[in-house]
């Protein structure tokens, strides 16, 4: 007798919870650790900047793994095999003496990402919820909340012990009680859509938008710049993501800021932006995404300058909040600009090519590691990552809905026959 299904807010809070905790270990954490592990290890800032960029170049490309993990074996065999290598990056960070342990440790806790968070959480979400705006912010939102939690954790038990490498062996403990629960309680195989949920999402906004919504397919999709466009909005996300998360304490530490202040203000950044992912959810539901992803560019730009400057706690506080507000909104933005544009069929792949192509962002923790050791700070970095994003940013804003039927309606070129004559030499 078949097993009666779970409810599925079961699955979504196991999701959700290791969402939170693969984010508290990454990205926001890495950065408040690194002194502490360039100090004792005597590395440069270049070595520890390589070891972010293969962290951002492991998760992109990676991107298509949960894809194919999910046709071929269903979400909890992607959910079991990430959390296996993002246990053993952790234990890899906690046992680590030299740059090449610390080097292959980030590169498995990127693919562990990959594989354990947005492709196979957005993939189960998006067929399990009719308010899939509400409940993707709800998912990004806990998601964001553990990037609160990493730094203040590491505070607290830096304090008590003065060593670092207790707090990566939490996360290798907690990997294998979270991992376990979320594998167990989502579908063997959730990798067959119901038709029936291959409906527009709840959020249509204007009757254009949704043209030919259940006809999109990966091939024609990309051949639209829209497309792109979204996907550059998220890579400039993840570039600032990277880029501040990875610097920003060592940064404002050599600006005369206390570590542990410094450290704070990245956990504020990362509440506000778990705040505003809520706000942004509920907004989903009525406000255009296109609208969301515009407000979200423009507060990077502004939090990047912030922090390029920042001296003291007011130019640090613009900096939380434009980083914070940017991170609440990009994820919910761009992952709700792909479904109102191109619709649920082609949505898993389409996600994860555009965390696969995303991997370019994975450039700005190598930089601004090499800046700091060649040019002696990490500002200018800072402000060529705000001029990107406001780049980006005007993009957004002419950006029109695609048309599918206008694309299809376009002439093929016919391949020339080869039985055709070729044309006679005229001598003359």
């Amino acid at each position: 007798m078949p097993s009666k299904p779970l409810p599925a807010w079961v699955p979504f809070l196991a999701l959700s919870l290791l969402f939170f905790l693969v984010s508290a270990g990454t990205f926001s954490s890495l950065g408040v650790v690194l002194p502490a592990m360039v100090d004792e290890m005597h590395w440069n800032w270049t070595e520890a900047g390589l070891g972010y960029t293969l962290l951002g170049v492991a998760c992109g490309l990676s991107s298509l793994a949960p894809a194919v993990f999910i046709r071929r074996v269903g979400v909890r065999g992607a959910i079991a095999a990430g959390t296996l290598l993002c246990g053993a990056g952790f234990a890899g960070l906690a046992l680590t003496h030299s740059i090449g342990l610390y080097l292959v440790s980030e590169i498995l806790i990127g693919v562990g990402f990959s594989l354990t968070t947005t492709v196979p959480g957005v993939h189960v979400i998006t067929a399990l919820f009719e308010k899939r705006s509400t409940m993707l912010g709800a998912y990004f939102t806990i998601g964001g909340l553990g990037q609160v939690a990493g730094p203040l954790v590491y505070v607290a038990i830096n304090a008590a012990t003065h060593q670092w490498r207790y707090y990566w062996w939490v996360f290798v403990v907690a990997c294998a009680g979270l991992g376990a629960f979320a594998a167990l309680t989502t579908s063997a195989r959730q990798d067959v859509i119901d038709p029936a949920s291959d409906r527009p999402p709840e959020q249509v906004g204007p009757a254009d938008l949704l043209k030919g919504l259940q006809d999109w397919t990966v091939r024609h999709a990309l051949k639209t710049s829209q497309f792109y466009v979204i996907v550059g909005g998220y890579t400039m996300y993840l570039l600032i993501n990277t880029t501040a998360h990875g610097f920003a304490v060592e940064h404002l530490r050599e600006r005369g800021i206390d570590p542990k202040y410094a450290a704070g203000m990245l956990s504020l950044e990362a509440l506000i932006g778990a705040l505003v992912a809520v706000a942004g959810g509920i907004a989903g539901e009525k406000v255009s995404p296109k609208a969301l992803m515009s407000v979200a560019l423009g507060a990077l730009v502004i939090g990047m300058t912030a922090l390029a400057y920042a001296h003291g706690y007011s130019l640090m506080l613009v900096y939380a909040l434009g980083i914070g507000i940017g991170y609440g909104l990009s994820f919910i933005a761009s992952t709700m600009l792909l479904l109102n544009y191109f619709g649920k069929r082609a949505n898993l792949e389409l996600f994860s090519i555009m965390s696969l192509i995303s991997t370019l962002a994975a450039v700005g923790p190598a930089v601004g590691g090499w800046a700091r050791d060649t040019l002696g700070g990490f500002a200018g970095v800072f402000l060529l990552c705000a001029l990107a994003t406001l780049l980006m940013l005007v993009a957004a804003l002419f950006m029109t809905p695609p048309d599918l039927a206008r694309m299809e309606a376009r002439p093929r070129r016919k391949p020339e026959s080869r039985l055709t004559p070729a044309p006679a030499h005229d001598p003359a």
